[in-house]
Protein backbone atom coordinates (compact mmCIF):
# COMPACT_ATOMS: atom_id res chain seq x y z
CA UNK A 1 0.00 0.00 0.00
CA UNK A 2 0.90 3.44 -0.89
CA UNK A 3 3.57 2.32 -3.43
CA UNK A 4 2.82 3.49 -7.11
CA UNK A 5 2.89 5.67 -9.82
CA UNK A 6 1.53 9.06 -9.57
CA UNK A 7 0.74 11.50 -12.82
CA UNK A 8 -0.25 14.74 -12.22
CA UNK A 9 -1.80 16.50 -15.41
CA UNK A 10 -2.42 20.50 -15.34
CA UNK A 11 -5.05 21.63 -18.15
CA UNK A 12 -3.73 24.37 -19.11
CA UNK A 13 -5.34 26.91 -22.18
CA UNK A 14 -2.08 28.09 -22.62
CA UNK A 15 1.09 26.07 -22.05
CA UNK A 16 3.92 28.84 -22.53
CA UNK A 17 1.62 31.02 -20.18
CA UNK A 18 0.12 28.17 -17.96
CA UNK A 19 -3.40 30.37 -18.34
CA UNK A 20 -6.18 28.10 -16.72
CA UNK A 21 -9.40 27.42 -18.34
CA UNK A 22 -12.97 29.28 -17.29
CA UNK A 23 -13.66 26.96 -14.33
CA UNK A 24 -17.58 27.29 -15.50
CA UNK A 25 -15.97 24.59 -18.12
CA UNK A 26 -15.14 22.09 -15.38
CA UNK A 27 -12.94 20.54 -17.84
CA UNK A 28 -11.43 18.50 -14.79
CA UNK A 29 -15.26 16.32 -14.01
CA UNK A 30 -15.59 16.14 -17.70
CA UNK A 31 -12.11 14.67 -18.35
CA UNK A 32 -13.19 11.68 -15.55
CA UNK A 33 -16.54 11.08 -16.81
CA UNK A 34 -15.54 10.79 -20.31
CA UNK A 35 -12.45 8.11 -19.02
CA UNK A 36 -14.77 6.33 -16.49
CA UNK A 37 -16.67 5.98 -19.55
CA UNK A 38 -13.57 4.51 -21.79
CA UNK A 39 -12.71 2.31 -18.41
CA UNK A 40 -10.11 4.19 -17.05
CA UNK A 41 -10.46 5.90 -13.50
CA UNK A 42 -8.83 8.94 -12.32
CA UNK A 43 -8.70 11.68 -10.01
CA UNK A 44 -10.17 15.24 -11.11
CA UNK A 45 -10.07 18.66 -8.99
CA UNK A 46 -9.95 21.46 -9.46
CA UNK A 47 -8.64 24.60 -8.35
CA UNK A 48 -4.82 23.65 -9.05
CA UNK A 49 -3.76 27.36 -10.21
CA UNK A 50 -5.23 29.28 -7.48
CA UNK A 51 -7.52 27.41 -5.26
CA UNK A 52 -10.30 28.42 -7.45
CA UNK A 53 -9.14 28.76 -11.21
CA UNK A 54 -6.88 25.33 -12.92
CA UNK A 55 -8.39 21.49 -13.59
CA UNK A 56 -5.70 18.91 -13.05
CA UNK A 57 -6.31 15.13 -13.06
CA UNK A 58 -4.04 12.51 -11.06
CA UNK A 59 -3.12 9.24 -12.16
CA UNK A 60 -2.38 6.41 -9.68
CA UNK A 61 -1.39 3.24 -11.51
CA UNK A 62 0.11 0.29 -9.38
CA UNK A 63 3.68 0.40 -9.49
CA UNK A 64 3.76 -3.24 -11.41
CA UNK A 65 2.46 -1.54 -14.80
CA UNK A 66 3.57 -2.84 -17.64
CA UNK A 67 4.06 -1.53 -20.86
CA UNK A 68 0.98 -2.50 -22.81
CA UNK A 69 -1.31 -1.68 -19.36
CA UNK A 70 0.33 2.29 -20.10
CA UNK A 71 -0.34 2.59 -23.61
CA UNK A 72 -3.71 1.63 -22.87
CA UNK A 73 -4.09 4.31 -20.21
CA UNK A 74 -2.47 6.79 -22.70
CA UNK A 75 -4.59 6.04 -25.18
CA UNK A 76 -7.87 6.06 -22.91
CA UNK A 77 -6.92 8.96 -21.31
CA UNK A 78 -6.10 11.21 -24.68
CA UNK A 79 -9.45 9.72 -26.35
CA UNK A 80 -11.35 11.44 -22.99
CA UNK A 81 -9.66 14.49 -22.88
CA UNK A 82 -10.51 15.44 -26.81
CA UNK A 83 -14.05 14.18 -25.97
CA UNK A 84 -13.70 16.39 -22.86
CA UNK A 85 -12.29 19.22 -24.57
CA UNK A 86 -14.76 19.05 -27.58
CA UNK A 87 -17.94 18.55 -25.04
CA UNK A 88 -16.87 22.02 -23.08
CA UNK A 89 -15.78 23.64 -26.47
CA UNK A 90 -12.39 24.20 -25.59
CA UNK A 91 -9.50 23.04 -27.45
CA UNK A 92 -5.97 22.19 -26.14
CA UNK A 93 -2.89 23.34 -27.90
Amino acid sequence: RGRGLFWGIELVADRRTKEPFDPALSLHARVKAAAFERGLICYPGPGAADGVRGDHILLAPPFIIDEAQIEELVDKLSDAVRAAFTQAGAGPE
